[in-house]
């Protein structure tokens, strides 16, 4: 199969979406990703609304005619060239194709290009952890609690809001970082 890593355009807002509700996004006033979840849980949501302008520093993976991941960056202090990596995600019929690789590459490609010299990202699952570490450099510099974000997605005029309800099987995230000037990523 052949797949192209591109920028998200207005046609693919539903893919990404798509991509997102696979990942354990609760996408309010739509589909849930999770309807085991208790309609009735609380969620405890950090003091913050994670903005997503689609329309930056976004890309999506695109093989047989449809969405098969995304990913997004953003700058966490641009003065200070770091970047962090928001969201990677591909749907679980796209796993092991190489597709979360593609995107990594791509965003750590456009990161360098756009000045970064740093990159910080956040996991709690332990294979993405040895990924990261492996394949792109990361070294683990501690763990933080692991907290919900009000996310909001928007491409123009379009808004959609959403919560990832985390993890079940951790506490905690591991901060990782990886130099960009130093070898470290691809």
């Amino acid at each position: 199969m052949s797949i192209v890593v591109r920028r998200v355009s207005a046609g693919d807002v539903d893919g990404v979406l798509e991509c997102l509700r696979s990942y354990g996004f609760h996408l309010l006033g739509g589909r849930y990703a999770d309807p085991e979840y208790p309609a009735d849980a609380v969620l405890q949501v950090r003091n913050a609304v994670s903005h997503f302008d689609l329309s930056r520093h976004c890309w999506v993976a695109e093989g047989s005619g449809g969405i098969l991941g995304f990913c997004s960056w953003e700058w966490l202090d641009r003065s200070r060239r770091q970047a962090k990596t928001l969201l990677i995600t591909v749907l679980p019929s796209a796993r092991s194709l190489g597709v979360g690789s593609l995107l990594q590459e791509r965003r750590m490609a456009e990161m360098r290009e756009e000045g970064a010299r740093e990159v910080h990202t956040w996991s709690d699952d332990p294979r993405a952890i040895r990924w990261y570490q492996e394949r792109f450099g990361y070294v683990e510099i501690g763990r933080e609690p692991l907290l919900h974000c009000l996310h909001r997605f928007t491409w123009g005029d379009r808004v959609e809001w959403g919560i990832h309800r985390g993890f079940r099987t951790s506490a905690d995230l591991a901060h990782l970082v990886a130099r960009l000037d130093t070898g470290g990523g691809t």
